[in-house]
């Protein structure tokens, strides 16, 4: 790794629809870790959801487009989107590092995902690929699996990533072998979720607090969410 690398933050996603959630985590983490940016990838299918189905890829797209107007720092890579495939994390990240070599990539993570990162297609190669951020609730407890633990040690130094936090805010987890990590750091969330959002909608309910106005107002223009079968990606 040169210096000359790019420090580029990861998110990715189902985002049906994507919420503020989604934009608080990404917002935190590039100004905890002075991340370039952000970039935003969008799954064609999680391979967690197989039998649920969400909404189009064109209509994610548009919602996300417009979640990140006059956000600069933010950006969207269809990678996962323009295979028409199940979406693999380690697969992708190999190709993003093919295609950005110039790359230094920060794969950005919710606690909830987190603790079910060893359910993953090949976990143990994605925890030697890439450092990994965790957003996690201020004095919550670190989950973390017992094949995940063993492959990383707990530095006993802050981080030289961070831009500004005390010690007290981060949790550093080292991959001495490959010289990557978990980093857990604390953030101010925000209890949303799509899931609940879809729901909401469902039942004639507002939601214009929990996404981007613009994002609802598309939601709105396109009666998404709103047949008469209940809503499904969680």
């Amino acid at each position: 790794m040169t210096d000359s690398m790019k420090k580029i933050g990861l998110l990715g996603g189902t985002f049906d629809p994507v919420h503020n959630g989604h934009l608080n985590l990404a917002e935190q983490a590039q100004r905890f870790f002075n991340l370039e940016k952000v970039v935003f990838i969008p799954a064609y299918r999680s391979p967690h959801k197989l039998a649920l189905e969400p909404v189009s890829c064109e209509h994610r797209l548009s919602m996300l487009t417009l979640a990140l107007e006059g956000l600069p720092r933010f950006s969207i890579d269809k990678v996962e989107i323009n295979k028409n495939l199940v979406s693999y994390t380690i697969a992708t990240l190999k190709e993003l590092q093919l295609n950005h070599p110039e790359w230094n990539m920060f794969l950005i993570l919710g606690a909830d995902a987190f603790q079910d990162i060893d359910t993953w297609k090949q976990c143990s190669q994605l925890l030697d690929f890439c450092n990994i951020l965790v957003g996690t609730r201020p004095g919550a407890e670190l989950q973390v699996s017992d094949s995940v633990k063993k492959k990383l040690t707990l530095s006993t130094s802050a981080t030289n990533d961070r831009a500004t936090s005390s010690a007290t805010d981060v949790k550093v987890f080292k991959n001495l072998e490959k010289g990557t990590g978990v980093t857990f750091f604390q953030i101010s969330p925000l209890d949303i979720s799509s899931k609940e959002i879809r729901q909401r909608i469902h039942r004639g309910e507002e939601v214009k607090n929990l996404l981007p106005h613009s994002v609802d107002h598309y939601i709105m223009r396109h009666r998404l969410y709103r047949d008469d079968s209940p809503p499904t990606v969680a």
